[in-house]
């Protein structure tokens, strides 16, 4: 009687068992990003130092100034919207290489192919999100945990306010693409192919969850928060099977939170049409992490996850 020998436990069909793959993607991404990120801060701190030398006295004084700019997403500033759409092909590379090398899979497998359908799936992603951002939004309003004490456009030309949701908009398309391609689309597919679908959805989502963790006002309220916007994500992902339905809805859960209705958006101040007095408890509101750590946004959510799942058993 052959016994199966080690091998058997890294390698299946002749590559990698897929949580060997998803554990060798996380140390190696999280890496490459991480060196990427510096390599920018340097190349960016060198030509700022050359170019405003009388600007920048010393090598502290310009990397306070850097820190200030990368993190400046309330005027979505050309060095923080450069570094997001930077990051976010490196994370696609990184996924590319992945696919090429370690599972021996196309990209497009993925579910971030071109084929017919692929832009409106995306819309139909982002226009759920919209509504139900409204939803929360008015429903803030109607328990008096939010007033509103003013509205952009009183402080800025229109031009500027159109500006910065053209720019808010287009921001949180590429953290989208990066999040969704590399939440629920390398790492909750690949566990499926070992776990099974539901299983890879838990575990993905509170992944995405612990991923925020580092973000301002973030605790186990926000994680949780985020643990069940990863669960909706990946419903959006299993109604079509491919990436764009959950990329617009991302994309449109920044957006709407932030440039739209004024929200934090995971404890991060993207500005927005409305000004908002926020009060009342943490646990509904989510404090300055915003909605998505509190009550507020989970009970709509979870509407949501229902919504999504009976459609999905109904169809199939």
């Amino acid at each position: 009687m052959n016994r199966p020998g080690c091998s058997s436990w890294l390698v299946r069909e002749g590559r990698l068992r897929s949580g060997w793959r998803v554990m060798l993607y996380l140390i190696v991404a999280r890496a490459i990003q991480l060196l990427a990120a510096l390599i920018f801060g340097v190349i960016v701190a060198t030509i700022l130092a050359a170019v405003r030398a009388d600007q920048f006295t010393s090598p502290e004084q310009l990397t306070r100034w850097l820190a200030t700019e990368l993190s400046n997403v309330t005027t979505f500033s050309p060095l923080a919207f450069g570094y997001r759409a930077y990051d976010t092909l490196i994370v696609l590379a990184v996924i590319f290489l992945f696919r090429r090398w370690i599972d021996r899979r196309p990209m497009r497998a993925l579910g971030l192919d071109f084929a017919r359908g692929w832009w409106q799936e995306a819309l139909a992603g982002f226009a759920l999100i919209v509504v139900a951002w409204g939803a929360i939004f008015a429903l803030a309003l109607v328990t008096g945990t939010a007033t509103i004490s003013g509205f952009a456009w009183e402080a800025r030309a229109a031009s500027a306010v159109l500006g910065a949701l053209a720019s808010g908009l287009v921001f949180n398309v590429f953290v989208g693409i990066a999040e969704e391609a590399d939440a629920r689309g390398y790492i909750l597919q690949n566990l499926a192919e070992g776990i099974r679908f539901v299983p890879a959805v838990l575990v993905s989502s509170a992944y995405f969850g612990a991923l925020h963790l580092l973000n301002p006002g973030a605790g186990l309220a926000s994680t949780i928060g985020i643990f069940f916007a990863g669960v909706l994500l990946a419903l959006g992902y299993a109604v079509t099977r491919r990436l764009w339905f959950p990329i617009g809805m991302h994309a449109a859960w920044n957006f709407a939170e932030g440039p739209l209705f004024g929200f934090p958006v995971s404890g991060l101040d993207m500005g927005g049409l409305f000004r908002l007095k926020i009060t009342g408890p943490e646990w509904w509101t989510g404090g300055a992490f915003g909605p998505e750590a509190g009550a507020l946004a989970i009970v709509v959510e979870i509407g949501l996850i229902v919504g999504l799942w009976l459609w999905i058993k109904k169809r199939t």
